[in-house]
């Protein structure tokens, strides 16, 4: 059953993208992308489930005036407010009796600019030159995903080893960057590499057993069916996992590093022995946090889909038997998996930086 509601679905949205080009083609229509500014609002109305319905004039930045009833554009409503001198991204298409104007989407800009704003005001006042140096290695990691790891993936490298390398890239920059250039960071960082391939694996694994194809999503079969470079879909839905766990590990390799170097100093007389099973049982309390967080991540992420799929299926068993489904379980527990493991390896890494000359203890 939900095979065929995931090709309808599909097939309404490969509809919607390619058959009104194909139409106005061929009947001679164009259509034009404008912005504009709103002028005056004449209709603001609630509709049912809490969306609204908007008819407003704008003001083209050519001059010209319009006027846009949301309703065409959005069947259903708008989910936001629409106010007096919003910026909004118009559809014009030219027709013989006239243009038809449609909303595609507001301008957010200024809005997502306030909203980082607050952000990066909050980490310097808070992390002062810790949450300034992690704010610059953020940068880095917006440069690397945005300018060298995305491009490479649509030029056809194969996303599982893009998605490696830039992971390793972001872990050794960020952990150094933040934490500084020393030893303690260095084995976190050695760590961190340990836990990526344990990502790698356990994520290549879990794929392989569930069968999972990687295009169960419209997003995952659109974009497999308009780029041609891209082969092997599941790729992307293990690039996808391996940069999401990629994360995590940062703080469990620091976190596990930190826990051991404080208790070396609060008894420099401990063994290396000593420091580890010290560590792993604070680590237990790590794994315990860890695999709930991970939970509530993925399960936050995907809530449309479990929501909807859940409201169609006719048993728990056909809800987890769904692809999307099986997908978000497989993107938690191949990634939690990894990172259990993790907990131990940069325990044992940590201890490593320390050169331990006890009173009557075996040292080493």
């Amino acid at each position: 059953m939900f095979k065929k509601y995931r090709s309808y679905a599909l097939a309404m949205i490969v509809g919607c993208l390619f058959l009104p080009s194909v139409i106005f083609a061929q009947d001679g229509f164009e259509a034009r992308a404008v912005d504009a500014t709103i002028q005056s609002i004449s209709i603001d109305e609630m509709l049912e489930g809490g969306v609204r319905r908007y008819v407003f004039s704008v003001l083209t930045l050519s001059g010209e005036v319009y006027e846009v009833d949301t309703q065409n554009s959005f069947a259903y409503g708008v989910g936001y407010t629409i106010n007096t001198g919003d910026s909004v991204s118009l559809r014009l298409i030219d027709t013989q009796t006239g243009t038809d104007v449609y909303l595609d989407d507001v301008h957010r800009e200024s809005r997502l600019l306030f909203i980082v704003g607050v952000f990066v005001l909050l980490t310097l006042i808070i992390g002062l030159m810790r949450g300034f140096l992690s704010l610059l290695g953020l940068l880095i990691t917006l440069v690397i995903l945005l300018f060298i790891l995305f491009p490479a993936i649509l030029n056809g490298t194969d996303p599982v080893i893009a998605s490696t390398l830039a992971s390793a890239a972001i872990l050794g920059i960020n952990m150094h960057l933040s934490h500084g250039f020393r030893k303690q960071t260095f084995y976190a960082f050695l760590s961190a590499l340990s836990g990526l391939v344990l990502v790698v694996l356990f994520t290549d694994i879990f794929i392989s057993i569930a069968q999972l194809s990687g295009i169960a999503s419209e997003e995952g079969a659109l974009l497999f069916l308009e780029l041609g470079k891209i082969q092997i879909p599941v790729g992307i839905l293990s690039a996808g996992i391996i940069l999401g766990a990629s994360g995590v590990l940062d703080d469990i390799a620091i976190t596990q590093t930190e826990v051991i170097h404080e208790l070396y100093i609060a008894d420099p007389s401990s063994t290396r022995q000593e420091l580890f099973k010290k560590g792993i049982r604070i680590g237990r309390h790590h794994i315990a946090s860890i695999v709930n967080t991970l939970i509530l991540v993925y399960a936050g992420a995907a809530l449309p889909a479990f929501l909807l799929y859940m409201n169609q299926s006719i048993g728990y068993q056909a809800f987890f038997n769904n692809e999307i489904i099986a997908e978000e379980l497989v993107r938690t527990l191949a990634g939690t998996c990894a990172l259990v493991l993790t907990v131990p390896i940069s325990t044992w890494f940590a201890t490593l930086p320390h050169r331990v000359i006890d009173n009557g203890k075996n040292s080493t």
